[in-house]
């Protein structure tokens, strides 16, 4: 039983070098669509109301200058975009969440503390796995390849994001959601709806409702499914399955509180089986990707990240952002119609691969 655990972070997940090279290109480019968060607004806060979370900033009582936090955004924007070219991602990866850490913890110091940490750690773990192998301008020599570092990086975050799930769902055990006398979903419904005045898509279907037993159900579902990814980490078929029903948990939970969890989608990304997808479908995707990673062509790639950098600097335009945006502002049909297109999507693709896995039960 021991050997087993020792081997599990080397032998949970088999991805090929082509589907890590791909996630390397598509999570640099969705946090680069996700943008950089401009802190530059910390610099007029006055030392006296820094309260930083336990951090690096817990031995540092001075804010720095707007230059700084202008600088740190610069960083983070070039950091993504070698990624993105496979120039030394490893090295810009640690470098990127060095900074972002930073920025962010000075961002926590005077307020809410966001999670969307959680879903911006895979970009530094999965620096460590051969993600740079092909589909790069500038390919990892394959004697420098460490073929096991395949695995142990999904396992990681598998291993991270379910405890994460669990203690949320620890939490609001002690925090009495399973009392009958209450009914907490409920009561978040009506806040972000009555209070904050968020009442899109199914709200008023919601609001409607008026089941103690229907409310309550939801509150014991809600604790059950995020406790047992204590276990779901151990076994990558059922941690997938799990993730499956994550992103309708979310879908559920922005049509009943309008509460985006779009940054999710790139952490969820990678643990698509892609073996599951059609063959054709997976050919064309890798002759797209290498035409376009030629390594002839890096001489280019620098170039357009210049251009990139430059656009940014005069014009503060992120042009994945703005690309990607312009699109979706042509398609919106609401608030939020964004997040409800790329997690309902998420969810049908996800449903789809799951679905195509009783005709291709191996697991890779």
């Amino acid at each position: 039983m021991m050997n087993k655990l020792k081997e599990l972070p080397f032998t949970s997940y088999r991805p090929s070098y082509e589907f890590l090279a791909f996630y390397r290109i598509f999570f640099s480019l969705f946090l680069l669509w996700m943008g950089v968060s401009d802190n530059s607004w910390i610099h007029s806060i006055p030392n006296s109301a820094m309260h930083p979370p336990i951090s690096v900033l817990s031995f540092i009582d001075f804010i720095p200058s707007e230059i700084f936090f202008v600088l740190c955004r610069y960083i983070m924007y070039l950091g993504l975009l070698l990624i993105l070219i496979g120039y030394k991602p490893r090295i810009f990866a640690i470098l990127y969440m060095a900074v972002y850490v930073l920025t962010s913890n000075y961002a926590y110091s005077f307020g809410k503390v966001n999670h969307d940490f959680v879903y911006t750690l895979p970009i530094l773990i999965m620096a460590f796995s051969p993600w740079n192998r092909t589909y790069s301008f500038f390919p990892e020599p394959e004697k420098e390849t460490d073929g096991p570092a395949k695995s142990w990086p999904l396992f990681m975050i598998s291993l991270i994001f379910s405890f994460g799930m669990f203690t949320a769902g620890l939490s609001k055990i002690l925090g009495g959601w399973l009392s009958m006398d209450t009914q907490y979903t409920q009561i978040f419904f009506s806040q972000y709806r009555y209070i904050i005045g968020w009442n899109d898509f199914l709200s008023d279907f919601y609001d409607g409702i008026h089941s103690k037993v229907f409310w309550e159900f939801l509150d014991y579902m809600t604790v059950f499914f995020e406790t047992i990814f204590i276990v779901a980490f151990l076994y990558p078929k059922f941690f997938r399955l799990m993730l499956l029903l994550t992103v309708f948990f979310h879908l559920n939970v922005l049509l009943m509180l309008n509460i985006s969890f779009m940054y999710s989608i790139g952490l969820y990304s990678l643990f698509i089986p892609a073996y599951l997808l059609p063959a054709s479908f997976r050919n064309k995707v890798k002759k797209i990707l290498a035409r376009l990673f030629n390594p002839n062509y890096r001489g280019i790639a620098f170039i357009l990240i210049v251009l990139y950098l430059l656009i940014l600097g005069f014009f503060n335009i992120n042009t994945i952002g703005f690309i990607c945006n312009e699109f979706f502002s042509f398609v919106a049909f609401g608030q939020n119609s964004t997040s409800l297109i790329m997690i309902g999507g998420a969810f049908f693709l996800a449903l789809y691969l799951f679905i195509r896995s009783f005709r291709m039960p191996t697991d890779k």
